[in-house]
């Protein structure tokens, strides 16, 4: 019995065949790309689980563009440009009450312990007019250095609300004391002026020992 297909359609066919499996070539490619581009839910939360670094470095720079440059590794807190065994640093914002209302208490605390702790104040999510800053800063007498640069003030919070396990919520202002190097203590919201003061002068007693 003769073949009732012609060569032309076994040509056609073979095409077609051929053409279609370069198709799912090409398709399987374009899957592998977008998985490459646009992670998948496996790729980000292994982004996610991944280990933070252990070495940062930031610079603090206030309205007279002083730097106050920050290096951390390994937990230590190497303030490159202060003295002083003890540093605290207050992050806020001038929109905020409480943040405003702890003016005065760091003020008298510089003011009183200025030979042993510095205050580094860091504005964040803050939009005020630097002439408005400079203007509020006078007004509140405020004594100590205040970091405007909020990019880096930003990387900062990001990296010690990790190291000390903040909620991604959590009261302003936020400040940190740190001691020789190493992290001390950190207060959320605003406190009582005399309870700062009591953890500054327990770190004087090992001061003086």
């Amino acid at each position: 019995m003769k073949n009732k297909f012609s060569p032309l359609y076994f040509t056609l066919l073979s095409l077609l065949f051929f053409s279609a499996c370069d198709d799912n070539i090409v398709k399987n490619d374009d899957f592998k790309i977008r998985e490459e581009v646009n992670p998948s839910k496996k790729v980000v939360l292994k982004t996610v689980k991944k280990t933070p670094p252990s070495e940062y470095h930031f610079q603090f720079k206030n309205l007279q563009d002083k730097v106050n440059s920050l290096d951390v590794k390994n937990d230590i807190y190497n303030f490159k440009n202060i003295e002083q065994p003890i540093v605290i640093v207050n992050m806020m914002a001038t929109w905020c009450p409480p943040c405003r209302g702890q003016l005065p208490h760091l003020v008298k605390l510089q003011k009183k312990f200025k030979e042993d702790i510095f205050v580094l104040s860091s504005l964040v999510h803050d939009d005020i007019d630097k002439n408005k800053l400079a203007k509020l800063l006078i007004a509140q007498k405020v004594n100590y250095y205040v970091s405007t640069s909020q990019d880096e003030n930003l990387k900062f919070i990001h990296m010690i609300g990790a190291k000390l396990k903040l909620p991604e919520e959590f009261p302003m202002p936020l400040t940190i004391l740190f001691y020789r190097g190493k992290y001390f203590t950190h207060y959320e919201g605003m406190i009582p002026q005399e309870m700062i003061e009591s953890d500054i002068k327990q770190l004087l007693k090992k001061i003086k020992r």
